[in-house]
């Protein structure tokens, strides 16, 4: 029996909406009760007390983020949750900009379908329930985007203070998104061109926008005591952030070509797209192999090509390709892009088909992880399981995985350590103590050309799901046998 357009777009939207409540009520059912990396401490410990200098959270503050925290701390009295669930509640919002900027260049029914398949792309949703930035960012940047639409399509030039006042609260989540500043000089640009406006007004706007990026920064130096105590910490945090050895890849050992392969293929491709999935990326495939390839003619594709192309070069030369989760926006506004292809046109039984397939393979993944990522304790949790029924008297050298252990009350000595030379002199205080090593630090230490193979002896290793710890995923403890 055929079915009727009408009714095939009604269904549609039906389905579009319970993969979206069925996505949104799992991520409340299963919210991440865990902590475990640096950042994630650093976060949790800022929504009990704001302090920079404690690196609570550390610089730029992200005052925006916490304050999201704070204000829902009260009704869950666990600060980790309480980001987490703001990062529910807001990434939920992000619903009807989604919506809003998908209708400039399909119907009704497949804009609420690209939207379904963006809001519960799987890699994104583990990101939001973690107590990490990303996912209040990437809700602030979805409402930024369709700010600079709504702004360029009104005549009034008053409209241009809401993408300048979204910008500042975007920012204020997380100022590594400062490329898509571009968009606001997109909209003057052509603001001016088709003389809505001009340059006497843009310069009043100009002002406007500093002044709602000062709202943050100026109560981040008035957290932090001074301007100059301020400037001095943004600089001490961004000469080390990017430079010390553990977890992350350094940028001078390995090529620029190794870079933009990890960069766009396991960090935008296969964890950001697919989740690591192949089956997602080969419906995708198949999709475009049999769509018309209709690139919408609208403004908003210049915007995406703007805004992609110039947080991609920043993505690509200046974040830490360890982490794929700083790929997050280049990863929706691709998804964004192939739904505008793939659904530009009356899509055949096939794409319908496939594109079902695609919306219900990730509902099934989201849930699935969701429940992984809430139920299944990370690496360094189990690591401090096992130490703390250590039947002997314990050292422990670590690189950032004294952070979370501090966190977690760790019973027994535990120490950063950055150099060989330090630790041959620290380690002198433990005789009798049995020394443990983490493998980031031996890393370290080989990385220092020290030669430890008659040195060590393996202990246990301990496992998780590399989506939920990228870097931590796996954790080896090793026990010092040299002298």
């Amino acid at each position: 029996m055929k079915i009727s357009i009408p009714l095939q777009c009604t269904l549609l939207i039906i389905v579009s909406i319970l993969s979206i409540i069925i996505v949104f009520i799992s991520q409340l059912m299963f919210v991440n009760p865990f902590t475990s990396s640096w950042d994630q401490v650093d976060f949790t410990l800022a929504v009990s007390r704001f302090d920079l200098m404690a690196m609570q959270p550390h610089f730029p503050g992200y005052p925006f983020f916490i304050l999201g925290g704070k204000m829902l701390n009260p009704f869950v009295k666990n600060p980790s949750e309480a980001l987490t669930l703001f990062n529910i509640l807001f990434y939920a919002s992000s619903i009807f900009p989604v919506y809003k900027v998908c209708r400039r260049l399909l119907t009704s029914s497949y804009s609420w379908f690209s939207t379904a398949i963006i809001y519960s792309t799987s890699y994104c949703i583990i990101m939001v329930n973690q107590p990490m930035s990303e996912g209040a960012a990437l809700a602030a940047f979805w409402w930024y985007f369709w700010s600079l639409l709504f702004a360029f399509e009104r005549r009034n030039s008053t409209y241009i203070l809401l993408p300048l006042g979204l910008l500042s609260i975007l920012l204020g989540i997380r100022l590594s998104y400062l490329p898509f500043a571009i968009g606001i000089l997109f909209l003057f640009y052509s603001k001016l061109k088709n003389k809505t406006t001009t340059w006497r007004e843009l310069i009043y706007f100009s002002l406007f926008g500093l002044a709602f990026q000062a709202c943050w920064v100026v109560a981040l130096i008035f957290s932090e005591g001074s301007l100059t105590g301020f400037i001095k910490l943004s600089l001490a945090f961004t000469s080390g952030h990017f430079n010390d050895w553990g977890g992350a890849i350094e940028t001078s050992k390995i090529s620029f070509f190794e870079r933009f392969f990890i960069f766009t293929w396991d960090n935008i491709v296969w964890t950001g797209i697919a989740a690591r999935f192949a089956i997602i990326i080969l419906i995708y495939i198949i999709l475009l192999a049999i769509s018309k390839k209709n690139v919408p003619a609208h403004p908003v594709m210049k915007l995406v090509y703007l805004m992609f192309s110039s947080y991609f070069i920043w993505g690509l030369l200046a974040q830490n390709v360890d982490k794929a989760r700083h790929t997050l926006p280049l990863v929706v506004l691709i998804i964004f892009f192939l739904c505008s292809i793939i659904f530009s046109k009356k899509g055949s039984f096939l794409i319908l088909t496939l594109s079902l397939f695609l919306l219900g393979q990730q509902v099934w993944n989201d849930v699935v992880l969701l429940k992984a990522e809430a139920t299944e304790r990370p690496a360094i949790y189990k690591m401090n399981a096992f130490l703390e029924k250590f039947d002997e008297p314990i050292v422990l050298y670590t690189w950032e995985e004294t952070r979370v252990l501090q966190y977690l009350h760790a019973p027994y000595t535990h120490k950063r350590i950055e150099t060989f030379q330090f630790f041959q002199s620290d380690s002198k205080y433990y005789r009798g103590k049995t020394i443990l090593l983490t493998d980031k630090v031996v890393k370290g230490f080989r990385a220092q050309g020290i030669s430890l193979d008659s040195k060590i002896s393996k202990v246990l290793s301990f496992q998780s799901n590399e989506l939920f710890d990228p870097v931590y995923h796996e954790i080896t403890l090793y026990k010092w046998e040299g002298n």
